[in-house]
């Protein structure tokens, strides 16, 4: 059954008050609100429908209505209002963020940093991977006759290095013979494709006896890919649940902040997409006992080379929906701005 649009006022009145005072809202408190000329008796008959039709609840101990799940989940799909973000808050993200350039990894968990500082939510950040993440470059760094040191950058701009012992010496020219068939027949593939075969035969085109250290590159290689396809997932400002009555109860707020803090904690998060930029997941919608009371908002951010990343926030359901995420996606739109060198503002 369609709300009526005076049902969908009351609604987005109750909900706006309970965000703001965390306390059951009356009929009282929604006639201030809608500045409207409905009588406080007509508010009460109003909220015991949105009540029997599941969008508000009334707790045992009063007889003002709170949200229900449903009621938010109608709320933030068409009811809550738009948020402008100051320009001192995008200020203070930037010139944070500015000074982790060239180190992802503290990036990324600092912009969770950042983004809790300035929601006053938990804050979920997860590192950027490719959708194929592959290596992109190689390059074979002689010590001496025994030893080098192997070098790789992956097409997300990962750099690792790797000091590798040999068995029998190398040439300068097999150094170079090995460089040379590395970067033609082991990059830009899939972790699959780096098979024996495929270094029997650049072998094979190298015309040098340079089998061990191919072998070596591409074990690392391998292991490199397996780690960087691994997503790390950066818990930030914990303790800012703390702050919410919902979560006073320590046993209530333990449960939550450990279960994303599982390493499976990635299944539960919303994943936006073109389509949805921006996901919000209310209570029961998380699929997770210790998030029933509990909303997640999420959006996604991008390296220069096409590797995606996560970007979100974790709160009560009495959050302020239209502030945080508004917040959320500006901070996400500066950190694709610095990731890909883009100093327009």
């Amino acid at each position: 059954m369609a709300l009526s649009d005076r049902k969908k006022q009351i609604l987005k009145a109750v909900v706006d008050d309970y965000v703001q005072t965390a306390e059951p809202v009356g009929s009282r408190a929604v006639v201030a609100r809608l500045k409207t000329n409905v009588s406080s008796a007509t508010v009460r008959n109003e909220m015991a429908d949105l009540e029997r039709m599941g969008y508000l609840e009334q707790p045992h101990t009063s007889s003002g209505r709170v949200p229900s799940h449903l009621g938010y989940r109608l709320y933030v799909d068409e009811l809550m209002n738009s948020y402008s973000v100051s320009p001192t808050e995008i200020d203070q993200f930037v010139s944070t963020l500015t000074l982790r350039m060239g180190e992802l990894d503290r990036l990324i968990a600092e912009a969770g940093r950042m983004v809790s500082e300035l929601t006053n939510h938990p804050a979920i950040a997860v590192s950027p991977i490719a959708e194929e993440e592959a290596v992109r470059r190689f390059e074979v760094i002689q010590v001496d006759a025994e030893t080098v040191v192997l070098v790789l950058v992956t097409t997300s701009d990962i750099i690792k290095n790797r000091i590798c012992h040999l068995t029998f010496p190398l040439s300068d020219l097999e150094v170079t013979a090995a460089n040379r068939a590395l970067n033609a027949h082991f990059t830009n593939i899939p972790l699959e494709e780096l098979t024996d075969e495929r270094i029997t035969a650049a072998e094979y085109g190298a015309g040098a006896d340079i089998t061990e250290l191919l072998v070596a590159a591409i074990d690392f290689a391998a292991d490199v890919l397996h780690t960087v396809m691994q997503r790390d997932v950066y818990l930030e400002g914990a303790s800012q649940i703390l702050k919410y009555p919902e979560f006073h109860d320590p046993e209530k707020a333990m449960a939550l902040l450990e279960c994303l803090s599982d390493k499976n904690a990635l299944a539960l998060l919303p994943v936006p997409d073109d389509d949805n930029p921006v996901q919000i997941r209310i209570g029961s919608e998380n699929g997770a006992a210790p998030l029933d009371h509990a909303s997640i908002i999420m959006t996604s951010y991008h390296t220069a080379r096409g590797a995606k990343g996560l970007l979100g926030v974790v709160g009560p359901t009495r959050m302020d929906y239209a502030k945080v995420a508004a917040r959320l996606c500006h901070f996400a739109d500066e950190l694709n701005h610095l990731l890909n060198h883009d100093t327009r503002r």
